[in-house]
């Protein structure tokens, strides 16, 4: 199965600017007005403190100077900005900084292992994906639809052995931008997280300390960590080298394709060349938030501070 984010980017870029905004199957047709309304409800919580992700038996543990939605409300907004199902998406912290966002999104699949990351082969692998998008390039025009292409990594694939996660990015293009695609994949005791990063290219400084920044703030329950397995646990019969293969859409090892996995095993959805549409909601709402908190405050009280753009 090809990677989702690679394949449909500029098509959902121009469902998002051109039509109005569906936001999932129980939901009507949403105008822009309606979606940002809809955000404004959501629970978003900016008191620093442990917060649970009941779904993965793991926690986030969020500073100050970020923003936190969980369950329900993460879902929510990841399907009003996504337009597609999100009810695995657990998590999604937004950083005040740099408006940059990241999606943890869960997968109880089993027990992955990790011994085939020697078999990723990040030359091979990106040589892949170039020629894949090279294809479809033809199908894009012929649909009116812009191309797009595969630059390269902006961080090769890499595997932290400490937290059992894996990283890597990609820089991609079409005739208007170029943007990042950055993932990672942190495994446990009976799944994964399947993490997205979303933001806005001048604003990524590494998989190493954008990225993993966030992903230092989470971490699994006891009994529920990676190192927690025990025999009898369910296994995803997978690695780790074929998982990040499936998700990236291309073959692994002997001619394994990997990509066939991806409808039992992930979703691909983050679309980055919509990362300004994606952030705009964040931004709005934390811009009237702002304005809702400046109208309540008595004579007394500072302003609260400028919202940032």
């Amino acid at each position: 199965m090809p990677a989702v984010g690679l394949r449909i980017a500029l098509a959902m870029m121009g469902f998002l600017l051109l039509a109005p905004f569906a936001a999932g199957a129980d939901d009507a047709v949403l105008t822009a007005e309606q979606r940002q309304a809809e955000i404004d409800k959501l629970n978003w919580i900016s008191a620093a403190g442990h917060y649970e992700l009941t779904q993965s038996h793991s926690h986030i543990d969020l500073p100050e100077g970020y923003y936190l939605l969980l369950g329900a409300d993460a879902a929510r907004y990841d399907a009003l900005s996504s337009g597609v199902d999100a009810s695995n998406t657990e998590a999604i912290v937004f950083n005040n900084a740099d408006h940059s966002t990241v999606y943890f999104v869960f997968f109880d699949k089993g027990f992955v292992t990790d011994d085939d990351w020697a078999e990723v082969d990040a030359d091979g692998f990106l040589k892949q994906m170039q020629e894949l998008e090279l294809k479809r390039n033809s199908d894009r025009v012929r649909q009116g639809v812009d191309y797009l292409l595969v630059d390269g990594w902006k961080e090769t694939p890499r595997f932290d052995s400490a937290t059992h996660t894996a990283y890597w990015a990609i820089t991609l293009n079409n005739a208007m931008k170029s943007w990042i695609n950055a993932n990672a994949v942190r495994l446990a005791r009976n799944g994964y997280h399947y993490v997205i990063w979303v933001g806005d290219e001048s604003s990524f400084s590494g998989s190493s300390n954008s990225l993993a920044t966030v992903m230092g703030l989470h971490d699994y329950d006891d009994g529920y960590r990676y190192a927690d397995h025990a025999e009898g646990d369910k296994l995803a019969g997978i690695g780790i080298g074929a998982l990040t293969a499936s998700i990236l859409g291309v073959t692994f090892g002997g001619g394994f394709l990997a990509g066939a996995l991806g409808g039992i095993l992930f979703y691909g959805k983050k679309i980055l060349v919509v990362v300004a549409l994606i952030g705009a909601g964040f931004v709005a709402w934390k811009a009237r938030a702002r304005r809702k908190a400046a109208a309540q405050l008595p004579p007394s009280a500072p302003p609260p501070p400028p919202a940032t753009s």
